[in-house]
């Protein structure tokens, strides 16, 4: 006898997101920033990623650990006595780019989870920039998203803001109802375009 058990409306089985304790705010948020991305980064969507913020964080670390590993090689072939100078100048320049590393995670990346850039599709010419933060305060069910989009033909810029209560788009399981979070998103990106157009 054939299965005929309604399919839920709400999540999708082959992708579905389910966190360990839905009262952990770190968890909720970084699920739901998640799948911000995952939409973005889906046909459903017209805008290409970009990775400015993710490629500069990566050559920092990779600078750290290069740094580290050349200090390590110059100690091994030749002394421990002979290589302090090299070792002491190396710690240093390593937390210093620690440092730069948090700085620009703190004080440039700040909260953005998406940075996206929308093209023509028959020109390629860039149209605009959308920029995305999100914020969860601490013991707060309140997850805030920010949207700025920068129009490049217009020269104009509108921004706009969504909170809404987690409860809503997790299950009593801790499962993310990914499509109500992926309509919230498309309403609210259309609601940004449209005040674009407002003279």
């Amino acid at each position: 006898m054939a299965d005929t058990k309604e399919p839920d409306n709400t999540t999708n089985p082959e992708e579905s997101v389910e966190i360990s304790n839905k009262f952990d705010g770190t968890q909720v948020k970084n699920a739901v920033d998640d799948q911000v991305r995952k939409y973005f980064g889906s046909e459903k969507s017209d805008y290409v990623e970009g990775h400015v913020h993710t490629d500069i964080k990566l050559l920092l670390g990779y600078s750290s650990c290069l740094l580290a590993g050349g200090a390590f090689l110059f100690e091994y072939y030749t002394s421990f006595q002979e290589a302090k100078p090299i070792l002491l100048c190396s710690v240093i320049i390593f937390w210093l780019l620690q440092g730069v590393l948090w700085s620009y995670s703190a004080f440039v990346e700040q909260n953005e989870i998406f940075v996206g850039y929308k093209n023509d599709p028959k020109t390629r010419e860039r149209q605009g920039i959308l920029t995305i933060s999100s914020e969860m305060k601490r013991y707060s069910p309140t997850y805030i998203i920010q949207m700025k989009y920068q129009d490049q033909k217009l020269h104009k810029t509108t921004q706009t803001k969504l909170e809404k209560n987690v409860a809503s788009w997790f299950t009593e399981d801790g499962v993310l109802a990914t499509e109500i979070v992926d309509k919230d998103i498309q309403e609210q990106v259309a609601s940004l375009l449209r005040q674009v157009h407002k003279d």
